[in-house]
């Protein structure tokens, strides 16, 4: 089972109920899609901005992106998951016997964490927001 939590945002309690359903039809390995361009899901202490930055996009994308001109909601969105939240998920999900199999990208689809650390952005000024 598949998950991007990167898009849009579980929480922990709600990927507790997925995995009691993966359960139930013996479905044994989570792909917990946790970082992408709209969002950084997983707390870094040594990079809090991933998690206070990165893990918020300004809007959302109204639509599938295909109508012209885009229109966007205009409602701050995200959230991150915490190290002991992804401890609580790892360990339920093992008591099921079921696999995590975390995912995060970088160097590619890495404009949430760019948004984080502008500096890093190598087209000089700032990079845009993904917000789609």
């Amino acid at each position: 089972m598949h998950l991007n939590v990167s898009r849009h945002f579980f929480p922990k309690e709600f990927i507790f109920k997925m995995l009691d359903a993966m359960a139930v039809h013996k479905l044994n390995t989570f792909h917990w899609h946790l970082t992408d361009d709209q969002g950084w899901r997983i707390e870094i202490e040594k990079y809090p901005e991933l998690a206070t930055v990165a893990a918020w996009r300004d809007e959302t994308l109204i639509g599938y992106g295909s109508e012209t001109p885009w229109v966007s909601d205009g409602t701050r969105y995200g959230g991150c998951c915490t190290q002991q939240d992804v401890r609580e998920v790892v360990e339920y999900a093992r008591k099921l016997h079921i696999n995590v199999l975390p995912e995060i990208e970088m160097p590619g689809h890495a404009v949430a964490a760019l948004q984080a650390f502008p500096q890093l952005f190598c087209n000089g000024g700032e990079p845009p927001p993904f917000n789609r």
